[in-house]
């Protein structure tokens, strides 16, 4: 399947719900939100284009299969596609290992170098800087005089071929394969783009309402000895019942959090009120995309904590750090 191919598929878009529900699907997306990164970004190599984080989150699938579901998710808004680059391929075997040559223009030759055009502005000589040059000191090959730093002025470059002693402006360029030696030029050359594939906010709101993003979180609070429930309802001192994705008690301690896809005001007031009728020792809310200083200032004065899957640290450890 060529690079390109990876990003628009001609086939019908698979259900997004099923994708979702894929458990291969829910393993590479679980990591994301544990690592707090939404782009899978390619690797170019000498082996062609891979995906280090599809081979850690699927290490059970071959390259073809997993780009294979990339392109599925693509396909069901799962993922955005956005062009990260372009690269050059191997006409002949596919290879992006690929490097340039410069060459003469006239024989082809790869034995050229630069040169500084000066000019003596005493007697208006134009050469290259290494006609200049003799026994350490710069003579001017036309008046012989000698010439000083602030007698000459450099006026351009251009390219001298050893082998014919050409001189050009510009150099022929080509591009070797170092996969199959193939020597070709730019008309001959493949120029693929390459993408990163974004998870959509679409999907990312659809994980903030259910379950996925806690599953981690929740192994992770129980290995540190919380007692944890997931979609738990509490009855406040009003008689009100009050649902929170989730309830963790360690130690006399009550942990209250709720799920969202980034936290605004009305969340944060909303979590206040709850608050104010149970009382618990710590009351979180949980947001996949950071907050804005405005609303983290908001949650501040309402003693609510807001942690991000942003975050340096992951989401267990945040709240970890934040209880104990």
């Amino acid at each position: 399947m060529s690079i390109d191919r990876l990003a628009r598929q001609d086939t019908a878009p698979p259900e997004k719900g099923s994708l979702m529900a894929d458990k291969e699907v829910q393993s590479l997306i679980q990591q994301m939100l544990e690592n707090g990164v939404y782009s899978i970004v390619p690797s170019v190599g000498e082996g062609g284009l891979s995906f280090p984080a599809l081979e850690v989150a699927l290490p059970s699938k071959t390259e073809a299969e997993r780009r294979d579901l990339l392109s599925k998710l693509v396909d069901a808004g799962i993922f955005h596609t956005k062009l990260l680059d372009k690269i050059i391929i191997c006409p002949t075997c596919g290879s992006p290992a690929i490097y340039s040559k410069y060459n003469c223009p006239r024989c082809s030759s790869v034995d050229i170098g630069k040169a500084s055009i000066v000019e003596h502005i005493r007697c208006g000589y134009i050469g290259s800087k290494d006609k200049f040059e003799k026994g350490g000191a710069m003579i001017c090959p036309n008046c012989k005089s000698t010439v000083g730093e602030i007698d000459y002025r450099k006026i351009g470059t251009s390219f001298v071929c050893s082998s014919c002693g050409s001189r050009f402006e510009a150099p022929k360029i080509t591009h070797k394969c170092n996969s199959c030696n193939d020597v070709f030029t730019f008309k001959e050359a493949v120029y693929e783009p390459i993408y990163q594939y974004d998870l959509s906010d679409e999907a990312k709101k659809t994980l903030a309402k259910g379950t996925l993003p806690l599953a981690s979180l929740v192994t992770y609070l129980k290995a540190k000895g919380f007692d944890v429930g997931l979609k738990k309802d509490i009855v406040g001192k009003s008689g009100a019942t009050h649902t929170f994705d989730i309830v963790a008690r360690k130690s006399g301690k009550l942990i209250v959090a709720n799920f969202t896809f980034q936290p605004k005001e009305e969340d944060i007031i909303g979590m206040f009120a709850k608050k104010y009728d149970i009382d618990p020792t710590h009351t979180l809310l949980i947001g996949l995309s950071p907050p804005t200083p405005e609303e983290e200032e908001v949650a501040r004065a309402y003693g609510v904590s807001i942690i991000s899957s942003s975050a340096a640290s992951s989401l267990g450890e945040q709240i970890a750090e934040l209880v104990e």
